[in-house]
């Protein structure tokens, strides 16, 4: 993005006596218009002379498409990733005797979390064990078996692993209580697990999350939807670890664009190997554009802004400019992208922008709207 280069001249105009700018410009003053071409209302226009024209003190240059964006820049929460996420609920009425882990506590796959004192998952214990002493008095080892089956499926659904089953039908005892399991390896967060706590069928305990890898959520404006796809390269930054670059890849883009923002939805998968980000971060995050199309863009220099934003000075016809605001995007190797305003094939001046950005300046503050440069030496030119 440029920077602001009017309110240099703002401060120099109002400092000096007009006719020092006069003789900065070498005997060019400044007058009202005799035939004003009409404009629309509140829009200034300078008119030079064709020997002005032709000492080349204010160029132009056309406004151009080019392939000048290599990456957009989005910002973008951390969340995440709904595919490694599993809630521990609990699947039979009873009472929470001893909490085995903690919020925040990393677990593996089946470490157990808390101790549950349940009457209905004793009593599907004792159903095992009079499934085995069926076995010994049936002749049929079908029929038996599909009792012990049954069982066992029964403790699994109040959930019993399968390694408490096993103990059970070895040991041919029961166990005192119901042990629960992580179901996954990962962190363990908003847990609601008290000792001595009664739950329900249906109660969620806790929930354990696998935060090797997490998703950052963007929205993107519609008109950069042809410059995104799945798999491009992502970095994440994040103010937590300013001097340290995430890499990623994008994994989702939604389906319909917000018809309230004129956006669409946007998911990165991030690796997290070191366990440094956290859901619920602040992201600033750049899109590696592969395949970048052309943007309507205009020379960085031509572009100025006042305290009503950004504005160029637009060729209607030969020597006639016009001020006209636009919304400015972001700037490459001396050249800016254009967001609105502007259409291909329209010329701004270039060479000479500052000046007479400080010469509509002068005019405002002398409440004139149209005025004419006479002829005169413009910038080392003879008459």
């Amino acid at each position: 993005m440029c920077a602001p280069r009017s309110w240099r001249w703002r401060s120099f105009v109002k400092s000096l006596p007009f006719f020092l700018f006069a003789g900065i410009l070498s005997g060019m003053s400044l007058a009202r218009a005799s035939d004003p071409v009409p404009m629309p209302a509140g829009l200034l226009q300078i008119r030079l002379t064709p020997d002005q024209q032709k000492s080349g003190f204010v160029t132009v240059a056309p406004v151009e498409k080019r392939q000048m964006e290599t990456e957009l820049r989005r910002t973008g929460t951390i969340n995440f990733d709904e595919d490694k996420v599993s809630v521990v609920s609990a699947r039979v009425g009873g009472r929470e005797v001893k909490i085995l882990a903690f919020e925040g506590q990393k677990v593996q796959k089946d470490d157990p979390l808390a101790l549950v004192y349940s009457p209905d998952y004793t009593t599907a214990e004792v159903e095992l064990l009079n499934a085995f002493k069926v076995q010994e008095t049936l002749h049929d080892p079908k029929e038996s078996q599909a009792y012990i089956k049954a069982a066992e499926r029964k403790l699994r659904l109040l959930g019993a692993s399968q390694a408490d089953v096993e103990k059970i039908a070895s040991s041919r005892k029961i166990s005192k209580y119901l042990t629960l399991h992580a179901p996954r390896e990962g962190v363990i967060l908003n847990s609601s697990l008290r000792a001595g706590l009664f739950m329900n069928p249906g109660d969620q305990l806790m929930t354990v999350a696998d935060l090797s890898s997490l998703l950052v959520y963007m929205d993107i404006y519609e008109g950069d939807y042809p410059l995104v796809r799945r798999g491009q390269k992502v970095l994440l930054e994040s103010v937590a670890y300013p001097d340290k670059v995430f890499p990623g890849k994008i994994v989702y883009l939604g389906g319909m664009v917000d018809p309230n923002t004129r956006t669409f939805h946007v998911r990165a998968e991030i690796p997290n190997p070191e366990r440094l980000l956290k859901p619920g971060m602040f992201a600033s995050v750049r899109i590696h554009l592969d395949r970048p199309h052309p943007v309507v863009a205009v020379p960085e220099k031509a572009v100025l802004r006042d305290e009503h934003g950004y504005h160029v000075f637009v060729e209607s016809s030969p020597g006639l400019f016009y001020l006209r605001r636009i919304i400015p995007g972001p700037d490459e190797n001396g050249w800016m992208r254009i967001e609105s305003g502007l259409l291909p094939g329209e010329r701004v001046a270039v060479r000479g922008a500052l000046l007479l950005e400080g010469i509509r300046e002068d005019n405002l503050s002398r409440g004139t709207g149209t005025f004419t440069l006479p002829a005169g030496r413009i910038a080392g030119t003879r008459p």
